[in-house]
């Protein structure tokens, strides 16, 4: 079985998620904690870290496909330039949950590889690897190179320990060169 981007109506994703489950789907919604302005005072709130999208995990026979797209909600399963699915491995997906698991603020960037590679080495994130683009910085991105984004998250300077060139830095290399379009973004539907 293999992990594939579904791409809901704008606002669905929640739906979807409950609707592909329904339907016997592994399904996967990451989502982000914010806090928001409410009227009396700032609250914690559950959104979507990548609107728009679910991923599903599943064999993707003609059964199942024509079951996804014709799921309420659901636009299409996301293609590649080349007109290929999109399968995210399951280290990303492992990696994905292990952040939002962690409840710490995260958030989706633009895609950043290059910068002082580090490792995790205290705390929820420990053993995660990510990229800190400048040298002042707190925010370490996490970079998804399928997906050709990074999640950012806050952290120490005392929690990370800096991967040398024979380390895990390789890891961190993109493994896809897709050309996304729109550049550096995450991918869109044309």
């Amino acid at each position: 079985m293999k992990w594939y981007v579904v791409y809901t109506r704008h606002h669905h994703e929640r739906s979807v998620y409950e609707r592909l489950v329904g339907r016997g789907f592994q399904a996967y919604l990451p989502l982000a904690i914010v806090w928001r302005k409410s009227n009396r005072r700032p609250r914690k709130v559950a959104i979507p870290l990548f609107p728009r999208y679910i991923f599903v995990r599943c064999y993707l026979e003609m059964y199942a496909h024509l079951e996804l797209i014709s799921t309420p909600g659901v636009m299409c399963i996301l293609e590649d330039l080349q007109g290929q699915l999109v399968v995210v491995p399951e280290d990303e997906i492992r990696l994905l949950r292990k952040l939002c698991d962690a409840d710490m603020a995260i958030k989706r960037t633009g895609y950043h590889p290059e910068g002082e590679v580090v490792e995790v080495m205290e705390g929820q994130l420990r053993g995660v690897l990510g990229v800190f683009p400048e040298e002042n910085t707190t925010t370490l991105l996490v970079p998804l190179h399928t997906l050709q984004t990074s999640v950012a998250v806050e952290i120490t300077r005392a929690q990370v320990m800096t991967c040398t060139a024979g380390g895990k830095a390789p890891h961190l290399r993109p493994s896809f060169r897709g050309g996304w379009p729109g550049g550096d973004t995450f991918p869109t539907i044309l």
